[in-house]
């Protein structure tokens, strides 16, 4: 009995309804959609093909195909295997129970790990070029903002900051506008554009805004401090970043509680300010002349004391904050102040 082949001349692609109704939607970038679709039809039809042709049929780049490969790997929808002679990758059955919880985390432009910063090399920033109109344009202009002329590792550092960290055009702009400026070095814009997309910056206003906080206000407290040879530490801002937005505190008063730090400790505790400023904000002081008016309440209460507690010396109304546990009659009146408000 002779044997059945068969061969199937369909020039049709399935595609499943739990990823069409489930998962294709997922991802703000179309374009996920699009390779997963166009590389499961290779898959079916047993062809082969290199993530650099992916980039160059869907006109982006090399490193976002990884991105991509990456996203739905995340998902539950393929499997990578790394071998000699490059990748495999394995379509796996689209399922709603592979949905897990935390999906929708998956950032909508997922970053490489720090560790695997790529590299471009010329060829490729020529390929990168000829295929985005934004990144050419980008590259052209940054001479301009920066005042020089590009180096290789200049313009593959750039280049980065949209494919590797995923930054817009527009942010990266502000940028290099804002390290132009100050004529700052390439390892320097490259430690901004990290600790933007870390938080989260997305466009021009966010960057304007950040921009504005970290020149016009961070800078200034540090001055308070004394402080001019060095950036804000990540807990420093966190400190200043809550004086400013959360409590809404005029940096004349933040100067003051600075200038109270130092004198009482001798550094620039920001700790120790941040519970002064905590301690005015509670007692709703919002003017040098508020603080003025409880100093002159406690120098009333610390010099009637002295009747109570004989031997004890009153302490001076600039002496407020020299512990950590204050004086009971001063918290007492900073409360009874803001409810007489």
């Amino acid at each position: 009995m002779s044997s059945i082949n068969f061969k199937l001349n369909w020039a049709v692609t399935p595609l499943s309804n739990i990823f069409i109704e489930e998962y294709m939607t997922m991802p703000n970038y179309p374009v996920y959609s699009l390779v997963y679709i166009y590389a499961l039809k290779k898959a079916i039809f047993g062809d082969s093909i290199t993530n650099e042709a992916i980039a160059e049929h869907f006109q982006i780049m090399e490193s976002e195909v990884l991105k991509i490969w990456q996203y739905w790997e995340n998902a539950g929808l393929i499997k990578q295997e790394q071998t000699a002679d490059g990748i495999n990758l394995e379509f796996l059955t689209p399922d709603s129970k592979l949905i897990r919880p935390d999906l929708q985390k998956i950032v909508e432009h997922p970053k490489l790990k720090r560790e695997n910063k790529p590299v471009y090399d010329p060829a490729e920033i020529a390929r990168i070029r000829e295929r985005d109109e934004q990144i050419s344009e980008l590259l052209k202009t940054a001479e301009m903002l920066l005042n020089k002329p590009l180096g290789v590792n200049d313009i593959s550092t750039i280049v980065s900051f949209y494919d590797w960290l995923g930054l817009p055009i527009d942010v990266i702009y502000v940028l290099l506008s804002y390290c132009g400026r100050q004529n700052k070095s390439t390892r320097y814009m490259e430690k901004v554009a990290m600790d933007w997309a870390d938080k989260g910056i997305s466009d021009q206003d966010a960057a304007e805004d950040y921009l504005n906080l970290f020149v016009n206000q961070y800078k200034k407290i540090m001055r308070f401090y004394g402080i001019t040879d060095r950036a804000p530490s990540e807990e420093e801002q966190s400190y200043m970043s809550s004086w400013i937005k959360k409590l809404n505190m005029p940096l004349e008063i933040i100067k003051e509680a600075c200038s109270r730090t130092v004198k009482n400790t001798g550094k620039a505790s920001f700790a120790y300010t941040n519970t002064i400023i905590n301690d005015w904000y509670n007692a709703g002081v919002q003017s040098p002349e508020q603080i003025k008016q409880l100093d002159e309440e406690y120098a009333k209460k610390a010099a009637e004391r002295p009747n109570k507690k004989q031997g004890k010396k009153p302490a001076a109304s600039s002496d407020n904050y020299e512990k950590r546990s204050y004086d009971k009659d001063y918290l007492e009146k900073v409360i009874s102040l803001k409810r007489e408000e």
